[in-house]
């Protein structure tokens, strides 16, 4: 029931209607108190009579006066909130209201002058501490009435820049009807206010600007220069949240570049990353990334791709699938059913998402200098270092490239990949060990290839220190023939792939992968005696995520059945490398020491930053698989199994530690051993091996590969060195290295850290 408004206007001003002839109905009355809520009870409980009661009047006039307070209440209470929310304002802009009233006083004063000209004279000049003063107080109000000061003064945006335009008019079309209206300043010329307004205008945008960008520069980290590179594919506000992120080093990413949907803004620049083209040209976007000199590590799709052409974007896809680059979609920061993990399960965790740590880059074009036009010869072609090979390879546009692999079915799977990505490559896979001396030969004479990478290798430590004759046969035996084969036909350089497992060994595959280092070393340096051009060079890193037989992909089944996870201890830590940037390095390794020609008989070692606690890799699957570590998922401790020690090392205690140079990457160069005695040695082990003498073969590998079988002190752990200086003298690194080992393993026991702990 609505009130009328007779009773409207009674309530407000009793005199408006003669009280002696209206007076509310029953209607009217039970309307008004149900909209006020104000003395019902009483109202109800007088009795309607013909006659105007004075029960009755007496009723009304206490409704009538508490509707009254109640309206003074609201708007008292109106009142002070907005006159707190104004000081809260000033609070937070003091800087802001300022320099906007420096600003308003500066414009009075240049537009009086400017608008004088040549006539600005005494009169002028005693007009503007008036006109200034007038400006200030009609603008400010204004200025705090429009809500200028409800904006923080770091988020300034155009929309709010053009907010000013509105209130800055009205100041001064006030500031003219005060001055020159009322004939008061009518010494100011008109055009004053024009100029005024515009000043006003431009000095309130400036002081904005001029806030916002120093934030920005205050408060901006130092955007680091080893983010992973990607390119977006799609151009609007994700991107536009998504490069600001980057660009204040908030990302782990570093975006090189944008491809458009449209064809007119190629070659543009979007917050300074250079769009490379559009989505549906995309031959010309591939060929830009292909000549430049740094390769994306993956797409990054702004939008789903239905929103993308569709020939585009298949295209796309399948060049990035080919190269290695993964295509990811950016998730929507609208959608409210993000969780912390990203939908991610344990079958979709990329193992690049579990490294901690920058990957490294490298320099695209020296690769592709090295390796274009060349004949590449690649054992081991199916494994995951192999298999990368192959394809980062066939990437640089090599002449033709020869496959060496023991494994049928691992044969198949990179044919496919060479068949489906690089069809333009010439291949040539042979199902062949590198144990088989003369058919490697064969090979090798056939193909005449210019560089060899020896990837081939029995590398589970347990399953070698089970079968330690095996070992021998492929890491010692089958790398002594692939290299006596590459020395046969001459090729330009020979790589042999080692691992970290081969420094201060306690494991049967750590040791022939040492005695292969000794071997390649040994090969070098034979070059250099006898000027033959042939290099030979032994790349050494450690633990490759996501590679067959790794940590990785044992965590995803594990994870995918419920768990438990299987760690050996708590205390057990190694080095990690992606298989992509392991092969990048190992190439530009190759490509740099064929420029080196005074260096013979070095080894380059990867950096792989700091070594990660297996127990800390597992919590973090977890936790990206949407899972509470020790809750959902437990994980269980087995012990160290036979041959595996609790920390790997990059450099032996024995070797020499120099720089190689370049980024990513250092040099060891360890007491080589003699080749008469090394070839004595490799025939004994040869013969013990094929006969299956196991007792024979530990005693051949302990006899030449020092320090394997004897206890290592933990002080002798050597890292990799930083690249601004390093120790003086090796009294200091184990010093430096002490206090680390010390510091991370105080609790553990005793003897962890020799050789089984």
């Amino acid at each position: 029931m609505q009130c009328s408004a007779n009773l409207y206007q009674w309530c407000i001003n009793p005199t408006f209607i003669d009280p002696r002839w209206y007076f509310p109905s029953p209607s009217e009355l039970t309307g008004f108190c149900t909209c006020k809520h104000a003395m019902i009870g009483r109202v109800n409980s007088c009795r309607w009579e013909n006659g105007r009661s004075q029960s009755l009047r007496s009723a009304w006039g206490i409704v009538v006066m508490q509707a009254n307070l109640e309206e003074l209440r609201r708007y008292s209470g109106a009142a002070t909130k907005k006159l707190r929310f104004n000081k809260s304002e000033l609070r937070s802009n003091r800087k802001l209201v300022v320099a906007d009233a420096v600003a308003i006083a500066l414009s009075a004063s240049i537009a009086v002058v400017l608008a004088s000209g040549s006539y600005f004279s005494a009169v002028e000049r005693a007009v503007v501490p008036g006109f200034v003063l007038t400006a200030l107080l009609v603008t400010m109000p204004i200025l705090f009435a429009s809500g200028f000061y409800r904006r923080h003064r770091h988020s300034t945006t155009m929309p709010g820049m053009l907010a000013l335009i509105p209130g800055a008019t009205l100041s001064v079309i006030l500031i003219l009807l005060l001055t020159r209206g009322t004939g008061w300043m009518y010494q100011l010329p008109l055009t004053t206010f024009p100029i005024m307004l515009i000043s006003m205008l431009l000095q309130f945008v400036g002081v904005r600007v001029i806030a916002r960008t120093r934030e920005h520069l205050r408060n901006r980290p130092m955007a680091s220069a080893d983010g992973l590179p990607v390119v977006l594919v799609g151009l609007d506000a994700t991107s536009d949240l998504f490069i600001r992120a980057a660009f204040h080093g908030l990302s782990k990413y570093r975006v090189i570049g944008i491809i458009d949907d449209s064809f007119d803004s190629t070659d543009l620049l979007y917050h300074g990353v250079p769009i490379l083209g559009s989505i549906r040209n995309p031959a010309a976007v591939i060929r830009r990334l292909t000549a430049s000199g740094q390769m994306p590590r993956r797409l990054l799709l702004t939008k789903t791709v239905t929103h993308f052409d569709r020939d585009g974007i298949e295209t796309l896809s399948a060049w990035a699938e080919a190269q290695g680059i993964k295509v990811r979609m950016l998730r929507n920061l609208t959608d409210d059913d993000a969780d912390i993990t990203g939908g991610a399960t344990a079958a979709t965790i990329d193992p690049e998402d579990v490294l901690t740590r920058p990957q490294k880059t490298v320099e695209m074009r020296l690769l592709r200098e090295t390796y274009r036009g060349q004949k590449v010869l690649v054992t081991g072609a199916g494994g995951s270092i192999g298999s990368e090979l192959v394809r980062q390879i066939a990437s640089l546009d090599p002449a033709e490239i020869v496959l060496i692999e023991n494994s049928e079915f691992n044969a198949y799977q990179v044919d496919r990949l060479l068949a489906r990505h690089f069809p333009d490559v010439p291949r040539k896979l042979h199902l062949c060990c590198i144990r088989d001396r003369v058919h490697l030969q064969a090979i090798f004479e056939e193909h005449q290839p210019d560089m060899v990478f020896n990837a081939a290798a029995l590398k589970h430590v347990p399953l070698v220190e089970a079968n330690p004759c095996e070992g021998v046969l492929t890491n010692v035996i089958g790398t002594r023939n692939v290299s006596d084969a590459a020395r046969s036909v001459g090729v330009r350089a020979f790589v042999q792939v080692s691992t970290d497992k081969a420094v201060n060994t306690t494991n049967i595959m750590g040791a022939t992968k040492r005695v292969a280092e000794f071997y390649c070393q040994s090969q070098d340096l034979i070059s250099r005696d006898t000027g033959c051009d042939t290099r030979f060079f032994a790349v050494r890193f450690g633990n490759v995520l996501g590679s067959s037989g790794s940590l990785i992909p044992l965590f995803q089944e594990q994870i995918a059945r419920g768990g438990p996870l299987t760690v050996t201890h708590p205390d057990m830590e190694r080095y990690f490398m992606t298989i992509r940037e392991a092969v990048e390095l190992t190439l530009v390794a190759a490509a740099q020491g064929l420029r080196m020609n005074d260096d013979n008989g070095r080894i380059f070692v990867l950096d792989m930053g700091k070594p990660v606690r297996i127990v800390d890799l597992a919590e973090r699957m977890i936790r990206m698989a949407g899972k509470v570590p020790g809750e959902d998922i437990k994980i269980d401790y087995i012990g160290i199994r036979p041959g595996e020690k609790l920390f790997e090392e990059l450099f032996d205690r024995n070797e020499k530690i120099t720089p190689a140079g370049f980024a990513g990457v250092s040099c060891a160069i360890p007491h080589p051993v003699p080749i008469s005695r090394l070839r004595a040695s490799l025939l004994q082990l040869e013969q013990a091996a094929r006969s299956g003498n196991a007792e024979a073969v530990r005693k051949g590998l302990v006899d030449l590969v020092p320090g394997f079988g004897d206890e290592q002190p933990e002080s002798d752990v050597r890292p990799f060195p930083r690249p601004v200086s390093r120790p003086s003298n090796r009294g200091q690194i184990a010093a430096a290295q002490t206090a680390r080992r010390d510091e991370s393993h105080a609790n553990s026991d005793p003897g962890r850290g020799k050789a089984f702990a």
